[in-house]
């Protein structure tokens, strides 16, 4: 069994936003890595599980899991503009694909806002900042970067 803080409040009154293991970006190419701790997975709760989830949705291509039964259609079409030139269009189909893959998501009521900025690191990079109402009207921000 996983080790759960079933003390903590996020878990204890936010049972509604599940449990998750926790993936972080890595300090050297931003690739996404499950973390551990104790020697075992490190699990979330509430509403560090809910934005977990969402940046594993937005991180996930779409269709890249091929189980139709459990998971249809999962993921994010955002990768497909990764590699094309930037400019305002492809800024605004970044946000349109990002709010359909949220609005996918049973635990978000809302999605409140998605802004995408250019990376000045890089003419490939991009960074993205999500605002969203949980089902127990939680508000919940993070970002990510692509």
């Amino acid at each position: 069994m996983l080790p759960v803080d079933y003390e903590s409040d996020d878990y204890r009154f936010n049972k509604t936003l599940h449990m998750d293991v926790e993936v972080l970006p890595d300090q050297w190419n931003n690739k996404f890595d499950l973390q551990f701790e104790n020697g075992d997975f490190k699990i979330l709760t509430g509403t560090e599980s809910l934005r977990n989830a969402i940046v594993i949705a937005i991180m996930t291509r779409y269709n890249e899991l091929k189980n139709e039964l459990y998971y249809p259609g999962f993921g994010c079409r955002i990768h497909e503009l990764l590699k094309a030139k930037k400019s305002v269009v492809v800024q605004k189909k970044m946000v349109y694909y990002c709010e359909n893959t949220l609005n996918e998501m049973r635990r978000i009521k809302k999605v409140n806002e998605i802004t995408v900025n250019d990376s000045k690191d890089s003419a490939w990079k991009f960074e993205l900042f999500f605002n969203i109402t949980s089902i127990n009207d939680e508000i919940i921000s993070g970002s990510v970067k692509l």
